[in-house]
């Protein structure tokens, strides 16, 4: 455990602050492709193959690793997130960053869908307005609605991460990690389990519910990963002692595995670790691969446009008679395709935009800086 007196940052140990670690942008763009071969093989095939021609989709192979997507996402969001805030040390500047990168293509996305979810083999459910009006919030499962895209669920426990970070900024537990960090990785351990076990019984009753709701909103199902993310920045900054922060990270893994059902294998977590770390080091420079590291500047828009939209296009060319196998190589093509241009035509434009303009605001002097400026208020 840290000193009590000792801070979470010694800014003189820390990079540059516009520095980028390109090794784990390329990081993030491996996770998004392995997400697009996972929804478009894997769960394409368990949703929608026996509505192909031939009464199965038969690719012939399958990518089912998806899930290590999402754990390498996470651990990659504690460190990168954790990074960002704390070299700011302004949650303000922090969240207002965070909301320009995700809020406008998110909203373009969410409407886009109000068209795509009508097309076959997505038709199968009509889209409520309250499903609608819930997915607008990025959180609707806080309310009781899913996701528009099933891939989404992701970003809603992101979100939800963000809101974690700051208040545990705000309260000084990021000061004292092991203290923040650890009271939340043992109600996981607690908690989880405990309430999957009740499951069965009790599920219908309104304690269960609440508790249930509080378990999603304190990401008890994810917070050994971000833990993990953050552990590997306060290693990579020299804060703490080392020895704690693996042992640390060792007990998160622990609990992790221990609420996760066997869902994922342990050495491939440990096999994540240690890559983030490595490139956490600079260690790995061959993945400066600059095809993936272009990859990485549209996995966002990569992320939100291939699942719902790339499962139309598919089908549609699936039942036009092309091979399956070119069916998915058409609407990979076409994701890609999306995803560039949003990037490039919406998500830039406007993220540029709106940082200038954040960037104009808080350069703006405040009312008592104007009356300091005129006299009204003596100078300190």
């Amino acid at each position: 455990m840290t000193s009590p007196n000792r801070p979470a940052m010694d800014p003189n140990q820390i990079d540059k602050p516009h520095s980028r670690i390109l090794e784990l942008d390329v990081l993030r763009a491996l996770a998004a492709i392995n997400l697009v071969l996972f929804h478009l093989t894997h769960v394409y095939d368990m949703k929608f193959g026996a509505l192909q021609n031939a009464g199965s989709f038969a690719l012939g192979w399958e990518w089912p690793f998806g899930a290590y997507g999402v754990e390498l996402f996470f651990i990659l969001s504690g460190f990168v997130n954790s990074m960002s805030l704390l070299r700011r040390g302004k949650p303000t500047d922090f969240v207002a960053a965070r909301l320009i990168r995700i809020i406008p293509v998110f909203l373009l996305v969410i409407v886009a869908n109000l068209w795509i979810t009508q097309q076959t083999p997505l038709a199968s459910t009509p889209m409520s307005t309250g499903q609608f009006l819930a997915n607008l919030t990025l959180m609707p499962k806080v309310f009781g609605y899913e996701c528009i895209d099933p891939v989404m669920w992701t970003l809603q426990i992101e979100m939800m991460f963000y809101v974690t970070l700051v208040v545990l900024f705000r309260i000084g537990a990021l000061r004292r990690y092991f203290w923040g960090w650890g009271i939340l990785t043992i109600l996981s351990l607690l908690v989880c389990p405990t309430l999957d076990s009740m499951a069965t019984n009790h599920d219908s009753t309104a304690w269960f519910q609440m508790a249930t709701s509080l378990r999603l909103l304190l990401l008890l199902d994810f917070v050994p990963l971000f833990a993990i993310g953050f552990l590997l920045y306060m290693i990579k900054t020299g804060t703490g002692k080392k020895w704690q922060n693996i042992l640390g990270i060792a007990f998160a893994s622990f609990v992790f595995h221990s609420i996760d059902h066997g869902k994922h294998n342990p050495l491939a977590t440990l096999l994540i670790i240690s890559l983030v770390t490595a490139c956490a080091y600079g260690k790995l420079p061959i993945l400066r691969f600059k095809p993936l590291l272009y990859i990485s500047t549209i996995s966002y828009a990569l992320y939100l446009c291939h699942n719902n939209l790339g499962c139309v296009v598919m089908y549609r060319f699936n039942q036009a008679g092309i091979a399956p196998n070119i069916s998915l190589g058409i609407a990979i093509a076409f994701s890609f395709s999306v995803a560039i241009i949003v990037t490039n035509r919406i998500e830039q434009p406007i993220t540029k935009f709106l940082r200038a303009r954040w960037s104009r605001y808080r350069s703006q002097p405040t009312a008592s800086t104007h009356s300091v400026e005129l006299g009204l208020i003596p100078k300190q």
